[in-house]
């Protein structure tokens, strides 16, 4: 059955009315018609069987059959990912949304090869949103994380940590992740993830001064994507 996505607002009354990016997708790409049977996730949760009713080019309006609402996450989990430069990123983007991560923010920071101005960020960042939203209806996830603008690590870390934190580390003093959690992890977490050749000594600092904990990821050195995809399979394993 094809999955779309339908924020909130578009929901009213037992209707769903697609925006024009899934509508689009719907009528002229899998020529669907009125009938046809979908699903329809609203990234909080409710998820509905429904079938369409009204389908054209200008408006794809579904009735709902039925709908259940999955209970949110027990806790909160945060990528702080430096941008890898290429198309990594969308890479990242997609399995962080397999492995349940709430929350991505693309950092700047110094290593990081990929700079953006104003205007380029917001434009990557509604790109990275598609993203995530595509993933969502491949993997039948039915919360959609958040991706946030494009920051800069001093910007991230003016704002206190307001959950558990730990960083991705290279440096010394690092704890095995093994030791890092003592039991199954309920709450917020966030977790930093550097850029090709880490995080450098002072932004490292800074990030363990903000709250957060340096974490070896084992003595291989990981690529960017794979530090990522091991440190958010660990929070999903650990999670109640």
């Amino acid at each position: 059955m094809s999955r779309f996505y339908a924020p909130k607002a578009r929901w009213s009354g037992g209707r769903v009315c697609l925006d024009e990016f899934e509508g689009r997708h719907a009528a002229e790409v899998l020529r669907l018609g009125v009938g046809d049977g979908v699903s329809i996730f609203d990234g909080e949760g409710r998820v509905a069987r429904a079938r369409f009713s009204s389908v054209s080019k200008k408006r794809v309006e579904a009735e709902v059959v039925s709908e259940e609402c999955e209970a949110p996450p027990a806790g909160r989990t945060t990528l702080v990912q430096a941008i890898p430069k290429g198309k990594l990123f969308d890479w990242i983007l997609e399995k962080a949304t397999e492995l349940g991560a709430a929350r991505i923010v693309p950092l700047l920071s110094e290593r990081t090869v990929v700079q953006l101005d104003g205007a380029e960020r917001e434009r990557k960042r509604e790109k990275w949103q598609r993203a995530v939203v595509e993933a969502c209806k491949q993997c039948g996830q039915n919360w959609l994380p958040v991706v946030e603008e494009p920051v800069s690590l001093p910007v991230f870390l003016q704002k206190p940590s307001a959950s558990d934190a730990w960083v991705a580390s290279l440096h010394p003093g690092a704890v095995p992740v093994r030791e890092a959690f003592s039991g199954p992890v309920a709450g917020d977490v966030s977790v930093f993830v550097g850029p090709e050749g880490d995080f450098s000594p002072q932004e490292m600092e800074r990030i363990v001064g903000w709250g957060a904990r340096p974490v070896s990821l084992g003595r291989i050195v990981l690529r960017v994507e794979t530090a990522a995809m091991y440190s958010l399979s660990v929070l999903a394993s650990m999670r109640p």
